[in-house]
């Protein structure tokens, strides 16, 4: 069973790809996708030049622009995608092979992420194997998958989030991957072992609850998951949450503003290809 690591990094992130590779193992390869913002791209550093390594650049930004790139570079049975400051050993591979050769109908696998020493764990997560019929909120390096019916089904990340625009963060777009490959008919199944290192932090950890960025994605993700009922939820959701609203000195006309923005921007701008938006 062959293996595809999926790394995603921009401009000098390439720098930090060498840590994350293991020693070259059979049947293991790292596909890199590599954005660039300016006139020329970084050098590539000399730890990359292995057999079992392929780059590809591209200019410009966006991190599921990124994910999906390298979701075309797959060539593997099963991929994991990856970030430029992850770890791995190599009973992670092993983990990975075995629980998809042990679990022939399952199309993705969602496993746990390790922290660092000393840090708490990433999430509260189950301690029993979970068929899922409802995404869950998870991490990127979570993501294990069988390529060939992933791609079959289509299914892709959505660029809205975490796109150039910079209207909407990246955060949750691995959900809204997630969400569209269950909408697809795949199998998606939780299990209780850890597949990667990462740190505890996350990008949208340090933006406040009611900051403009963290109300519109709650506005997005709910109207990418739910449809068109996201719409009234804004409204609803304005008066229920309006002691919190005004206690973090947010402005109740903003905060519904802002979060139905978003929710309109994705129901009229439709699911992208591949995708399996709710309420369509």
């Amino acid at each position: 069973m062959t293996v595809n690591i999926l790394i995603s990094t921009i401009d000098e992130g390439i720098q930090r790809v060498p840590e994350v590779l293991l020693d070259p193992v059979p049947g293991i390869t790292w596909r890199i996708s590599h954005q660039y913002t300016g006139v020329q791209p970084p050098e590539l550093p000399s730890g990359l030049l292995r057999e079992d390594v392929s780059v590809e650049r591209q200019p410009g930004k966006g991190v599921t622009r990124s994910r999906n790139h390298a979701l075309g570079m797959a060539d593997a049975d099963i991929a994991l995608f990856s970030d430029d400051d992850v770890r791995y050993t190599p009973h992670d591979m092993q983990t990975l092979r075995r629980t998809f050769d042990e679990n022939p109908g399952v199309d993705v696998a969602i496993f746990k992420i390790r922290t660092l020493p000393g840090e708490p764990e990433y999430r509260d997560y189950p301690a029993e194997r979970i068929t899922l019929t409802r995404a869950p909120v998870v991490g990127t390096p979570q993501i294990a998958f069988r390529v060939d019916r992933v791609r079959a089904a289509g299914v892709r990340f959505d660029e809205r989030f975490g796109g150039r625009d910079g209207f909407l963060h990246s955060s949750s777009n691995e959900r809204i991957f997630v969400h569209d490959c269950l909408q697809a008919g795949l199998n998606v199944t939780y299990f209780p072992e850890y597949i990667v290192q990462h740190p505890h932090h996350s990008s949208i950890d340090g933006i406040p609850n009611y900051d403009t960025i963290r109300v519109r994605m709650y506005g997005a993700v709910d109207a990418r998951l739910n449809g068109w009922i996201s719409v009234p939820k804004a409204f609803a959701g304005t008066l229920t949450n309006l002691p919190k609203i005004v206690r973090n000195r947010k402005n109740p006309a903003a905060y519904l503003t802002e979060r139905l923005s978003a929710s309109l921007y994705i129901l009229r701008t439709g699911a992208p290809q591949g995708s399996h938006q709710a309420g369509k």
